[in-house]
């Protein structure tokens, strides 16, 4: 395309401003312009430099068939903006990949309609405290960053679209502030929006974030973001990274489609997920690690694993919290590992699990506060020493076995029911305790509570009702009993005392006549749910 021209209207109030003027190149124009005019860009290519440093109006042609008016130089920033300018439908060209192909840098500026396509290390670039509005402009840079925001800037960036860039979609860092409605970041490297650097924060809403070739959202460094109605799907890594005291909300957003965890979390981060839906990821929808770090989802559903791990990830002494969550349709819903890790759930549903919906090991505890369990192999799982908590409240239905405890394991089962398991309702051995008090079981094929080993869990106000096997079955000596009830016909009257050692070929009653004893030990172990 041959060069074009440039028309620069005047309009200033004296006579002499008030006219029209006809220039060959932008430069020339924007020299003879002062604070005010307008320069009308005709169709053509423009193989300048262009630095705008005065309130002008700087205007390519409205989308037609006659073309755009592109500035593209051959080599340098191809377009300077440092002036309270607005600049509309131009063409940006850049072939330099060790500078940005637009600057903006110290001025307020308004960017619309701006198409960047360029092979420069930032498409579109904002430093030193920067404010511009940046509106429905289109950045295609498959050598370097989409756009870069740093050193104090910010700006309002309304109905962007990356559709390509070799790093990151869209970069913040360095005490950056900008804001992102309704942007489209897709196509990039490393992540689609990544938040880096002490006093960064970011603000995006209703943006979409995809076929990334990294993480979906990065945020590290003690970098902040809030995201609300935004979706991030189709990355190649992890969907939410937060690294290195990065704190993070997710309001009303949508993760799915991820191959790896859905959102992770390390090193001290923070995130807080609010009415969000994570779904369709292949290994945690949600993973936490290290002393500090913390995840606090409310409201939240976590669904549809296509991997074979846990839902929810909690190790290494970290926290997470769920209140009010839906978890389903998953291998597991929530491990806890390690000494210091701890998970709080509250009225919250675990269903749909194929393995363990709850699993606490290696020194970890739970509280888990008015939850249902439905449609798992194992409610509950307490499996070593130093693993514990307390679950209050909470019903499991339609389950294998509902709580598990094993291993030295001692957790507090307060107010619970569990309805419908296929084995056993509570079962406990290998040296695991546990304290069962005011807890029922209704519907067990199995026993209600089996307890083997010689464990000394105790049991207090707790009933039994239609279980096949038996209410209660203690295979040695060891759990200790109060005002505990069953619907067995032998079952006359509670017993309140330790269980005796069982006689010859076992089946006798607990108080050796079998008339009025409510617990019976035998020798025989019912076919259990298999640990793992």
């Amino acid at each position: 395309m041959a060069q074009g021209s440039v028309q620069l209207t005047h309009t200033g109030t004296s006579r002499w401003r008030r006219r029209t003027g006809e220039y060959a190149t932008l430069s020339a124009a924007l020299q003879a312009a002062a604070d005010g005019d307008v320069l009308t860009v005709s169709p053509g290519t423009y193989r300048e430099n262009v630095v705008v440093d005065k309130t002008v109006t700087l205007r390519g042609p409205e989308r037609s068939g006659g073309g755009s008016a592109r500035i593209a130089p051959a080599d340098g920033v191809a377009l300077t903006v440092c002036a309270p300018a607005a600049l509309q439908d131009l063409q940006i060209e850049g072939q330099d990949t060790a500078v940005p192909a637009v600057l903006v840098e110290e001025a307020a500026p308004e960017l619309t309609g701006l198409r960047i396509v360029t092979r420069s290390a930032a498409g579109v670039e904002v430093r030193e405290s920067a404010r511009p509005t940046v509106r429905r402009c289109t950045v295609d840079n498959p050598a370097g960053l989409g756009f870069s925001v740093s050193g104090g800037a910010g700006g309002l960036y309304e109905e962007c679209e990356v559709v390509a860039a070799g790093q990151s979609g869209f970069a913040a860092r360095e005490g950056a502030r900008p804001r992102l409605e309704n942007c489209r970041l897709h196509h990039a490297s490393g992540a689609g929006l990544a938040l880096h650097g002490e006093g960064t924060s970011a603000e995006a809403v209703g943006c979409e974030v995809y076929e990334i070739k990294g993480s979906g959202v990065r945020v590290g460094s003690r970098g902040a973001g809030l995201l609300t109605d935004c979706r991030v799907h189709r990355t190649s890594a992890d969907g939410v990274t937060l690294d290195t005291d990065a704190v993070l909300t997710l309001a009303d957003c949508d993760i799915h489609d991820i191959p790896e965890n859905a959102v992770d979390l390390r090193s001290r981060s923070v995130l807080t997920l609010t009415r969000s839906t994570v779904r369709h990821f292949g290994r945690n929808g949600i993973s936490v690690w290290d002393p500090g770090t913390r995840a606090d989802a409310n409201g939240c559903e976590i669904h549809e694993s296509t991997g074979d791990y846990p839902a929810v990830w909690v190790s290494d002494g970290a926290t997470v919290i769920l209140d009010t969550c839906r978890v389903h349709t998953v291998p597991d819903a929530l491990f806890v590992l390690d000494r210091g890790s701890r998970a709080d759930v509250l009225d919250s549903d675990l269903s749909q699990v194929r393995g363990t919906a709850v699993s606490v090991s290696d020194g970890a505890v739970v509280q888990l506060d008015d939850c249902r369990i439905s449609k798992a192999a194992t409610g509950a799982w307490f499996r070593d020493h130093g693993s514990g908590g307390t679950l209050s409240g909470c019903t499991m239905d339609s389950t294998a076995t509902g709580v598990i405890v094993t291993k030295g394991a001692d957790p507090t089962v307060e107010r619970c029911t569990v309805g419908s398991a296929t084995e056993a309702g509570f079962y406990v051995s290998a040296g695991g305790r546990g304290t069962f008090q005011h807890c029922r079981v209704t519907g067990s094929q199995g026993y209600g509570f089996h307890i083997i080993d010689g464990c000394r869990s105790t049991l207090r106000r707790c009933r039994t009702e239609r279980c096949a096997r038996g209410g209660y079955e203690f295979a040695e000596p060891g759990p200790v009993t109060e005002d505990c009830t069953s619907d067995e016909s032998t079952a006359a009257a509670p017993l309140s005392a330790p269980v005796p050692p069982p006689l010859d070929g076992g089946g006798t009653g607990a108080d050796g006549g079998g008339g009025s004893g409510l617990l019976t030990a035998t020798a025989q172990v019912p076919r259990q749910h298999s640990p793992g």
